[in-house]
């Protein structure tokens, strides 16, 4: 099997569907295989479709007794898996007909890479600006609140974001988004996959790292272009984002990854 599509679901409504269908006519030379990880979801749209299309051999539908998040439904995926390659695709994504195929064979040209991360789009068709320099906590703060929007911490923002970046042109990173990564096999066995401490926010970042530190390149790739159908979910002025509970998983996966990187 050349490649492994994981997706993991939570209550995603219609997100699996339209990214499952727009994965089924994908032009390839090469067998893949979808697989994806259901976190407990108790949606009918989303569960019904996918257990109809286990049921069909479209997919393999993995069940989870309990929502364990993003990065160990990604690892339980892992579990299941065949290809050479493994495509991490979050439900709210789709692919055009050519962007499996490019990516695979880029990566077959290069053998130095470990994660290579396609141009994602908005439906308004901007660009996603799904890359990242790494960071400090400053950066984290000043992006997720007002501060940012001030004229002596905008610029700063702006660089983390890369801002400056031209999203058209192949150039190793450091950071990717994990909303759409693909990686051999090989390279997330020898990294060990998405650390489990990570429930929501900052695994991507985290196995980015892991990547470079052992030595192979991050890669953004925009010949491969998808559709993301992105909702921030710690969005809202100050005070809405402090009572949400994704903005304290974000604040908690924050301190475990500087933690973790805190000496470089």
């Amino acid at each position: 099997m050349k490649l492994s599509v994981i997706i993991v679901n939570y209550n995603h409504k219609y997100f699996p569907r339209l990214a499952v269908e727009a994965l089924e006519k994908s032009k390839t030379d090469f067998p893949f295989e979808i697989i994806v990880v259901d976190n407990a979801s108790h949606d009918e749209e989303s569960m019904g479709f996918l257990e109809k299309a286990h049921n069909e051999k479209r997919i393999l539908l993995i069940r989870s007794e309990q929502n364990v998040g993003f990065g160990r439904g990604n690892n339980k995926g892992v579990q299941y898996a065949k290809g050479k390659y493994i495509f991490f695709h979050n439900p709210d994504v789709t692919v055009q007909e050519d962007s499996l195929q490019k990516m695979v064979d880029y990566f077959d040209q290069h053998h130095d890479i470990g994660i290579l991360g396609p141009k994602l789009m908005y439906s308004s068709g901007k660009i996603q600006e799904s890359c990242r320099r790494n960071m400090t906590w400053g950066d984290l703060v000043f992006k997720r609140t007002f501060l940012g929007k001030m004229p002596i911490f905008k610029k700063r923002v702006q660089k983390y974001l890369m801002q400056d970046f031209d999203h058209n042109k192949i150039q190793e990173v450091d950071l990717i988004t994990g909303a759409a990564i693909m990686m051999p096999r090989s390279v997330y066995d020898q990294v060990g996959g998405f650390d489990p401490r990570y429930f929501l926010f900052m695994e991507d970042f985290d196995l980015c790292r892991m990547v470079k530190k052992a030595g192979f390149r991050v890669v953004y790739y925009p010949d491969s272009t998808m559709m993301h159908y992105h909702k921030r979910l710690s969005g809202g002025n100050f005070f809405q984002i402090m009572i949400k509970k994704v903005f304290w998983l974000h604040v908690s996966s924050a301190l475990k990854y500087f933690w973790k990187w805190k000496s470089g």
